[in-house]
């Protein structure tokens, strides 16, 4: 299997690069976890239960200790749902992050695609779901999805649940980008744990709050599927470090509502202004990334003259079912977004034209 590519990949490049390609919080981390981290302890293992750091989510999520399991990031928690429930045929709404089909497949299974279309702005079909999930041996969902930016609301999942309780399935839910929704209640599965033994809700620190290097997820579903992910899980995979900052990060509702707030007004600008230029298609998003699409050229050509103005974006043709006309691009500060926003508005139609008939479609 050859390597999947993510975002955030500026190693290879020069080192004042602005980056575009990871989609994580523009605020960046709160000013008080250099304090938390002084204070680690090195000389000792973690505590292997993270007592403290699951208090810590308890009260963030309003679940108990025996709903909560903790990992290196949700990736972890994504490939140990994975693992422990044995899947092998899962159906994945596609485009979407590239981990669920890398981890089915490592696992010697192969997933159910499910199409989402551009012609419907790449939303969830709702009913040709709920006939295909009889396909699978499980659910995994991204919500809201990555690159598509796109939600279902709660009501529906409902229902998809009821369904999969019914074919006796599991459902991942990856959470990893809700807290970024504006309306985020309306989106949020949480409250369907305690209805269905098989949902587990998978979350994330690296992108909402701004640290991907602390590495830490957090995942919430009934006790006996925590109980069952537990006796897969390897010991200690959350550090010291992510431990301590996990502990109080929760707590700071103000840095919470702060970013939602800044986000979702630069998510507007950005839309705005993009469909203003007349070589790309901006779809709508209700989180910090947008997904774009060349009308003309290959996403070769574009990064190209943008990297050459210091700013890298993601090329989107390896998400299944895009094609290298599209690219994402994160919501980042004002002042960088109007850096790429006016380096966008510099390069031609023209420019892009030259190349149109390298489109792979």
């Amino acid at each position: 299997m050859k390597p999947y590519e993510h975002g955030g990949n500026i190693y290879d490049y020069r080192e004042d690069i602005l980056d575009f390609s990871s989609n994580i919080n523009p605020l960046g981390a709160p000013e008080w976890i250099w304090e938390a981290v002084k204070k680690v302890d090195l000389t000792k293992y973690p505590d292997v239960q993270y007592r403290k750091l699951k208090d810590a989510i308890v009260e963030y999520v309003g679940y108990g200790k025996e709903n909560i399991i903790v990992g290196n990031g949700a990736a972890e928690l994504i490939h140990l749902f994975v693992r422990a429930f044995k899947i092998k045929k899962p159906l994945i709404p596609s485009p979407s992050f590239l981990e669920y089909e890398r981890t089915v497949k490592l696992n010697g299974g192969e997933p159910v695609y499910f199409r989402l279309e551009e012609e419907e702005g790449f939303k969830l079909n709702f009913a040709k779901l709920l006939s295909q999930i009889e396909e699978a041996d499980a659910l995994i969902l991204g919500n809201p999805n990555n690159p598509t930016g796109q939600g279902v609301i709660r009501e529906e999942i409902g229902i998809l649940l009821k369904k999969a309780e019914i074919l006796d399935i599991p459902v991942l839910i990856d959470e990893a980008f809700i807290e970024f929704v504006k309306d985020y209640k309306k989106y949020e599965a949480l409250p369907l744990v305690k209805k269905h033994n098989k949902l587990f809700v998978v979350r994330a620190v690296t992108k909402f709050f701004g640290m991907p290097g602390i590495r830490l997820g957090y995942g919430i579903g009934s006790p006996s599927l925590i109980q069952k992910l537990e006796e897969y899980k390897e010991p200690w995979t959350v550090n010291t470090f992510a431990e301590a900052v996990g502990r109080w990060l929760f707590k700071d509702r103000e840095y919470i509502e702060k970013t939602r707030e800044y986000v979702n007004a630069e998510i507007e600008h950005m839309l705005f202004s993009l469909r203003k230029i007349d070589y790309l298609v901006a779809f709508d998003t209700k989180v910090n990334f947008i997904l774009l699409k060349l009308k003309t050229g290959i996403v070769d050509d574009i990064k190209k003259k943008l990297l050459e103005r210091g700013i890298l974006i993601r090329d989107a043709s390896n998400f299944r079912y895009l094609d290298k006309r599209f690219f994402r691009v994160a919501v980042k500060k004002h002042e960088d977004n109007e850096k790429l926003l006016n380096a966008l508005r510099e390069i031609t139609y023209e420019e892009i034209s030259e190349d149109k008939e390298r489109v792979v479609v």
